[in-house]
């Protein structure tokens, strides 16, 4: 009797998957299986997820199918705004950001190395809609295979709320800023507090970061004067201070932390270092078309330019663009079973598409705008 069946087609749903990591945080990008989501924008898209279905957000990372120690996900999407090629949703462990720098890095690869879309060799550019707004993005072609991604969010960076203060038993008082990149993010100066931001840092670094983001929910609940009230605080950068390295570039290290994980970011990340550039705008560091190299524990690195300062709702808003490189390491199909107890619920059955469904029926080539 011949047992060796091909068993994939009699699984209920599977999600068409793209993996990417940019300065060794990996990013899971979802280019097919999902229906189509209610919302007349992204970002009510992005509500809709968050509230009814974040089954998708837990499946994607989340143990057995994830795991990865700094792991995130992204929806592609059909865009709304008609200068947009594509839409996309951005998942975290810490719930739904409106903005994210290497999660914008790492669709824009995955849709144009998996043909979704077209480019010529050479220089490029994309327009895609984030929950937070539009996002330019520059990328350079070679061979069909991206080389640079440089991408500018157009909803500025600035710093909210300078020198706050909280206790922390083992710490004593922390200051820190609070900046606003598409999430608040708290500031806390490295040195002041012993770290050099060094690999072997990392699990001292988690340990105060948990420790301060419990405190700072407490008393720490800012709202976006245009996006209204955010989730809580997530996120805790460590900065170390603006230095000029051997080029005569600016560069600054930086440790981000995304709460409740056990584990720091691998990448500096696109985010926290607009973030870092923004506070030192504010500080008088940098000025408008400066370039800051950020500098993970891990040793990666991004580059940030000062583009442009702007008024942003009584702050000074600050415009960046930030370039880095990334790499696909994995093309795959994730296979849904329903039986399987450790398939988390949260509204997934109802958004997943059933077999037997072409995926370019939802999120594929059929909706993708050819860029400019």
């Amino acid at each position: 009797m011949n047992t060796s069946v091909n068993l994939i087609g009699q699984y209920p749903a599977t999600l068409d998957v793209v993996d990417v990591h940019v300065g060794g945080d990996l990013h899971r990008i979802v280019l097919g299986g999902v229906a189509a989501l209610p919302g007349s924008t992204v970002l009510d898209q992005m509500k809709y997820l968050r509230t009814n279905a974040d089954g998708l957000r837990q499946l994607l990372l989340h143990e057995p199918r994830g795991g990865h120690p700094s792991i995130f996900a992204d929806l592609v999407v059909p865009a709304v705004h008609p200068s947009a090629a594509a839409g996309f949703i951005i998942m975290e462990r810490m719930g739904y950001p409106l903005i994210s720098g290497t999660n914008t890095m790492s669709t824009v690869i995955a849709l144009i190395e998996m043909g979704r879309i077209p480019v010529q060799d050479g220089p490029n550019r994309i327009i895609l809609e984030a929950p937070g707004g539009l996002i330019e993005v520059a990328v350079t072609t070679r061979a069909g295979r991206v080389r640079e991604v440089t991408y500018e969010a157009q909803t500025p960076s600035y710093v909210a709320e300078r020198d706050l203060k909280i206790e922390l038993p083992e710490w004593g008082t922390v200051s820190f800023d609070l900046a606003w990149t598409g999430a608040f993010y708290p500031i806390v100066n490295a040195d002041a507090l012993g770290f050099s931001l060094n690999r072997e840092d990392e699990d001292e670094l988690v340990r105060f970061a948990k420790a301060f983001i419990a405190e700072a929910r407490k008393t720490c609940r800012p709202v976006h004067p245009e996006f209204g009230d955010e989730e809580p605080l997530s996120f805790l950068i460590f900065a170390g201070q603006v230095e000029t390295g051997s080029d005569g570039c600016h560069e600054r290290k930086l440790c981000c932390y995304e709460y409740p994980l056990s584990s720091v970011c691998r990448c500096p990340a696109g985010v926290p270092s607009t973030a870092a550039i923004a506070q030192s705008v504010d500080r008088g560091e940098l000025s408008a078309g400066d370039t800051l190299r950020t500098i993970s524990i891990f040793g990666t690195e991004l580059r940030v330019a000062v583009t442009e300062f702007t008024e942003y709702h009584g702050h000074q808003g600050v415009k960046a663009a930030v370039t880095g490189s990334g790499w696909i390491t994995m093309h795959s199909r994730l296979l849904i079973d329903f039986d399987d107890p450790l398939t988390p619920g949260d509204g997934l059955r109802e958004l997943v598409l059933m077999s037997g469904v072409s995926l370019s029926n939802a999120q594929g080539e059929a909706w993708v705008r050819e860029s400019d």
